[in-house]
């Protein structure tokens, strides 16, 4: 008899689980996100109002708006053609139980192999709301060129 309830309360609880790992597990989501080249993917990554700065003269505003940029270029645009890796360990600062700051490397590859001059660092605000956490602002930036 308890087998069966425990099973029923496991399967209620699943959903919630993939997201119960806090902020240190949105990296991997995103590059996950990324690598499958489904816009839709990037859908459960964003709060409704989220903010995202692709480029320093771009700032898109709302999940649905941001979805939709990164369906343009994932679907027969030009980041359809690559994956993209952690280039280091993200630091992951909480500034209160439900905010943390993410700061990642990463690098684009082509044919699994890196893209030189496209290294990226992501910088983003992460709130956790009825048990998610999820991208409240992001930025993509570029890194400087070696000297």
């Amino acid at each position: 008899m308890r087998l069966p309830v425990l099973l029923t309360a496991l399967l209620l609880l699943a959903p919630g689980l993939a997201h119960a790992a806090g902020p240190d597990a949105l990296p991997d989501r995103f590059i996950a996100a990324w690598n499958a080249h489904d816009p839709k993917a990037f859908e459960a990554l964003y709060t409704p109002d989220a903010v995202w700065v692709p480029i320093a003269e771009e700032r898109t505003e709302g999940r649905e708006a941001i979805v939709s940029e990164f369906a343009k270029i994932h679907v027969g645009g030009w980041a359809q053609k690559v994956t993209i890796t952690k280039k280091d360990v993200p630091e992951v600062h909480r500034l209160r139980p439900d905010v943390a700051t993410i700061f990642f490397h990463m690098n684009f590859l082509m044919n699994g192999q890196v893209v030189p001059g496209v290294q990226r660092a992501l910088i983003l605000v992460a709130t956790e709301s009825n048990g998610e956490w999820k991208f409240s602002a992001g930025q993509l930036t570029k890194e400087s060129p070696a000297n």
